[in-house]
């Protein structure tokens, strides 16, 4: 099965009106589809949490959409103490918590990462995309 990450800036650049309209079409689009069977959208908890402080209500309106997407369609992850995690921790130390916890789910899923910044993971092991 196919999907994405989602980060932190892609968050807050297509649901708290921080990014362009493009970036909020697309984001809109993703969520679409993965409510329509397309990819499926994983989202860590780091960066949601992170995310909710450009739009405090932002996890709510995620929670909405969640709630009538498919089992499976979108999922919020928690954040587990993985070899990844070590080894990114130890490895890329300045990239913060929520492009950690993005990086370490894209590691052991190995689906790419949707972010506004693709330089925030440089030297990181992972693919990222540009939203």
């Amino acid at each position: 099965m196919s999907g994405y990450v989602l980060d932190d800036l892609a968050l807050s650049a297509g649901l708290a009106d921080t990014g362009s309209e493009h970036q909020r079409r697309e984001l809109s689009r993703l969520l679409r589809g993965a409510i329509d069977g397309g990819p499926t959208l994983d989202v860590p908890a780091l960066c949601l949490a992170q995310a909710t402080e450009a739009r405090p209500g932002l996890a709510g309106h995620l929670a909405d959409i969640i709630a009538v997407a498919p089992a499976g369609a979108i999922d919020i992850c928690g954040l587990t103490r993985t070899g990844h995690l070590d080894t990114l921790r130890e490895r890329h130390s300045r990239l913060g918590w929520p492009a950690t916890h993005a990086a370490a789910l894209a590691l052991a899923t190995g689906l790419p990462i949707l972010t506004v910044d693709s330089d925030r993971y440089g030297g990181v092991a992972v693919d990222v995309l540009h939203l």
